[in-house]
């Protein structure tokens, strides 16, 4: 599947307000359980399992962007979050830089495949500086969906 497949655009959250990555952590998975990405009951498990991921080691690669990701037996499919935060925030990243724009991956467990496909999918786009800067200039959900559907098209995904 191409990358913007993964992607759940009633999750697109274009303004969010976090006061720490956490909290950033905890309404795009909200976001995705609300898009019925997975059952509502299923939404603390599945925050705890990301935040637990991002303690290990942070997902904040640098350019201003993160990529939490978890693994979880209560996905049923791949299914991407995305939010976007004026200013940014302290997300521990390599290379210092506030994180401004999100992309959280919730992946099915047993979908190993499914879930590093869609993970070097995110990192070949994210690797590109010119990319990571249309990112931080998307402002609505339409303008992430239709940038990450056009970087699949040039990818030939």
């Amino acid at each position: 599947m191409a990358l913007h497949e993964y992607c759940i655009p009633d999750a697109v959250l274009c303004n969010l307000e976090a006061g720490d990555k956490e909290d950033a952590l905890r309404q795009l998975v909200d976001a995705l359980a609300a898009a019925k990405a997975f059952p509502k009951t299923k939404t603390s498990a599945i925050c705890k399992e990301v935040i637990e991921r991002e303690r290990r080691a942070t997902t904040g690669i640098g350019g201003g962007i993160g990529i939490p990701h978890a693994r979880s037996a209560h996905a049923k499919k791949v299914s991407i979050a995305i939010g976007r935060i004026d200013g940014g925030i302290d997300f521990g990243a390599v290379d210092g830089e506030r994180v401004g724009v999100i992309l959280l991956m919730v992946s099915p467990k047993d979908s190993p495949d499914d879930h590093l496909a869609a993970m070097k999918a995110i990192v070949l786009m994210v690797r590109d500086p010119y990319q990571c800067k249309r990112l931080h200039g998307c402002r609505t959900p339409e303008s992430f969906m239709g940038l990450i559907a056009e970087i699949d098209a040039m990818a030939g995904s």
